[in-house]
């Protein structure tokens, strides 16, 4: 995993991202998500103040989500939650939720194991900091 992304890995995540969302807002596959590994977060920019989504993979485990950020806490989507003490909205099976967000000790690895292969190795090949985040709907 490399220490920092590279410009065709920011411009490939900048483009491909809202071309992901569509599709899972409206029940569709969007590779590497499929309807039931993939949630959209919504969170508002901490300096922009704008709405500001992300498609990210999940596991489910006791009723809270958990998701391997890529850039660990340096994720856009992840400082503007934790700006907003946490929070944030989450579109899971089919609906808006409220959120909160909250990072979480672990292996980003054992997790990895566990997701869709496919998803897994975006995830891996596009990583500089992997880190576990628990998002836990309201």
């Amino acid at each position: 995993m490399s220490a920092e992304k590279t410009k065709l890995q920011r411009l490939a995540q900048r483009i491909g991202s809202p071309l992901r969302i569509w599709p899972l807002l409206v029940g569709l596959p969007s590779p590497p998500y499929t309807r039931r590994n993939a949630i959209v977060v919504e969170t508002i920019g901490r300096r922009s103040g704008r709405r500001r989504r992300a498609p990210v993979g999940f596991l489910e485990e006791d009723g809270k989500l958990i998701v391997v950020a890529e850039d660990g806490l340096a994720s856009s989507w992840v400082r503007n939650a934790l700006a907003r003490e946490g929070r944030l909205r989450v579109f899971l099976r089919g609906s808006w939720r409220n959120a909160r967000l909250a990072p979480r000790d672990g292996d980003p690895g054992a997790y990895l194991r566990r997701m869709n292969r496919v998803h897994a190795a975006f995830v891996r090949m596009e990583s500089s900091e992997p880190t576990l985040i628990e998002i836990t709907p309201e």
